[in-house]
């Protein structure tokens, strides 16, 4: 057991992460709220983006750096990237798939969303800018202060079916369902940019256009940033929310880009529990500052 252990130790001693039994931290990198992933290779680093709302994907770069070629098909194979994340300590995703996705705009070279996530335990410490993955045992000595529900979508053994957490949060005395997102994003205009202090590239929150509307009307004095965000090419509004309630912890002003109503219909149709009306992005996470994303247990508890 003892030779084992030393040789994956020695194994990851190459890598930029930290190991031990109970929790590996990841070569990860937060940026204005944002968490990416640093996978070496032999003569270049893949950069993936991860999250929790998204799915697993390769764009032009990944492609020629994992030296694979594009396809409509599952690359998880082509790439060879599971003996890469295995010989880097990195976890392997749940569900072994990764697709090619022509996304010109993204400056990484991929992503890892959803089945990446999906049936582990994570800690999320956006004060020390650190992602870790944990074990059972790990997460029984961490000292905690609440627990917050999740909801997944299930099949009739109660098993996770498309790994997307829902979560509830409160907006005004308002319970509202939203897909925990922790890679939503936004591209910001030039005036938002000014207006908000912030960087082009952003983490970001979403909601539908009903619940946006509805807000607009019923608090006007509520600040919102029209044509701000600038993703796909075309301008959409934001609404600064001055405080959502994450179970008893208050984070704010938080902005929210709108998005029509049909994209959350089609996603709580097909991959949620329940009807959500928007998307809980890291600019709200954040405000946390630490957490664990307990798939297995279906709970959000927040550290001490």
């Amino acid at each position: 057991m003892n030779t084992i252990i030393l040789y994956i130790i020695s194994t990851l001693g190459t890598s930029s992460l930290f190991f031990s039994l109970n929790k590996v931290v990841l070569p990860a990198t937060f940026e204005n709220d944002l968490i990416s992933l640093s996978l070496p290779l032999n003569n270049d680093t893949l950069h993936l983006y991860t999250d929790t709302g998204g799915k697993n994907f390769l764009y032009k770069s990944g492609i020629k750096k994992l030296n694979t070629r594009r396809s409509k098909k599952n690359l998880w194979e082509s790439s060879n990237i599971e003996s890469k994340l295995i010989e880097k300590g990195i976890p392997v995703p749940c569900k072994k798939e990764i697709y090619y996705l022509n996304d010109k705009s993204s400056n990484f070279d991929g992503m890892f969303g959803r089945e990446w996530f999906g049936d582990k335990i994570w800690e999320f410490d956006y004060e020390n800018k650190t992602l870790s993955c944990l074990n059972d045992y790990q997460v029984e000595k961490e000292k905690t202060r609440e627990s917050i529900h999740l909801y997944f979508k299930n099949n009739s053994d109660g098993k996770h079916i498309h790994h997307l957490p829902r979560i509830e949060v409160i907006v005004n005395s308002d319970t509202l369902s939203m897909l925990f997102d922790s890679g939503a994003q936004a591209f910001l205009s030039m005036e938002a940019q000014e207006e908000l202090q912030k960087n082009e590239l952003v983490a970001t929150s979403f909601i539908n256009a009903s619940t946006f509307n509805k807000w607009k009307n019923e608090y006007p004095e509520w600040t919102v940033l029209e044509g701000a965000d600038m993703s796909f090419g075309e301008k959409s509004d934001i609404i600064i929310v001055p405080q959502v309630q994450i179970g008893s912890v208050i984070v704010g002003p938080i902005e929210f880009v709108v998005r029509a109503d049909s994209n959350f219909k089609v996603m709580s149709d097909f991959f949620m529990d329940k009807e959500i009306v928007g998307a809980l992005g890291g600019n709200a996470l954040s405000g946390l500052n630490k957490f664990i994303l307990d798939y297995k247990a279906e709970r959000l508890s927040l550290k001490n």
